[in-house]
């Protein structure tokens, strides 16, 4: 053999085994990934962030896509990074009772949805693609409030047995009917709270901000259904105690006004000293709430579902008097 053509194929041999032996395992790689990334999300002050599972090119999902999502998750958590990352139990729960996909949080406003129910300010997602005998992952970092793709990188490991496994077996289609009992009470602003012949639904609710402290309003109609009976409906006058606003991540609202509504004073179980505003047939009552935000996200004007709650007094109401007087504690949840 002409020696000129072993040196080139001696070259070739070493190169293809040099590239070969770069290519690690699939968890080795996953660890490796999920490092450049936590850098990335470090560096854009990124205070929590939830991992999607991984897809191929057409969108279709997999075992391997949910293991990657998965190992990612847990590396992410064992790096002490300084954002915490969403638990992918609570994630899933999170989707079902929203009536969302993992898939679907693609959609800009459906991550702005995410953002805005588990306090998630950016989603880890990213496609898996086959490549020859080793899979490449494709990794991006992307805002919930903009959408905007602020990190990326990759990764490549070996094809072996278990990874072959996982990427034939195809998911579950996910549920999105929610579960049979919901973690809690979210109902969208159009959905009314009935408590008897009166309804109460959130008519509007607007925020503004100013460095650490802001202000709300907050527009509540009460709508008396009967036929024929007015009712009459009041408040108590100690607002900073009977009127709350609150998320799960801290943020709060000290109610400062209410008007629209009488107020009075509760005296203990159903009895109430003070007048009633009546609210007659097939009419509604507008009440207008102003109130005092005290930020705990990362940013000014960030902020979860408000969940409002107050105790209302009412009762049916013949020729001026009032009777039978009930108090309900009325919440109505702000998406």
């Amino acid at each position: 053999m002409n020696p000129l053509r072993v040196i080139p194929i001696a070259l070739c041999i070493f190169l293809c085994g040099h590239a070969r032996a770069q290519v690690q395992d699939v968890d080795t790689e996953l660890s490796n990934l999920a490092g450049k990334l936590a850098t990335q999300v470090n560096d854009h002050s990124k205070k929590k962030v939830a991992v999607l599972d991984f897809t191929d090119l057409q969108g279709g999902s997999s075992e391997l896509g949910k293991y990657i999502a998965e190992q990612l998750t847990v590396n992410l958590v064992m790096g002490k990074r300084d954002f915490s990352v969403l638990d992918r139990a609570n994630l899933k729960s999170i989707l079902a009772e929203h009536k969302l996909t993992a898939t679907g949080l693609i959609d800009p406003e459906n991550a702005k949805k995410l953002g805005m129910f588990a306090g998630v300010d950016a989603l880890i997602l990213g496609t898996i693609i086959p490549k020859g005998s080793n899979t490449m992952v494709n990794a991006k970092i992307i805002t919930t409030d903009t959408a905007e793709i602020v990190g990326a990188a990759r990764a490549e490991f070996v094809t072996d047995n278990n990874v072959q496994q996982l990427a034939s077996k195809p998911t579950a289609p996910e549920d999105i009917t929610g579960p049979s009992q919901p973690l809690a009470s979210t109902p969208t602003p159009e959905i009314k709270k009935q408590f008897g012949d009166l309804s109460a639904k959130i008519e509007s609710f607007s925020l503004s901000d100013n460095n650490i402290y802001g202000g709300a309003r907050l527009t509540l109609i009460i709508t008396n259904s009967s036929g024929t009976e007015t009712y009459g409906l009041a408040v108590d006058q100690d607002l900073y105690h009977n009127f709350s606003f609150h998320n799960n991540r801290g943020d709060w609202v000290e109610v400062t006004d209410v008007s629209g509504v009488e107020k009075g004073y509760s005296q203990g179980g159903n009895n109430f000293q003070g007048s009633f505003s009546d609210i007659p047939p097939k009419s509604s009552l507008i009440i207008s709430i102003q109130g005092r935000i005290a930020w705990n996200g990362t940013k000014t004007g960030d902020y979860r579902p408000y969940r409002l709650q107050t105790v209302v007094f009412f009762s049916t109401e013949s020729q001026g008097l009032y009777h039978n007087v009930r108090k309900y504690n009325l919440i109505v949840d702000i998406k």
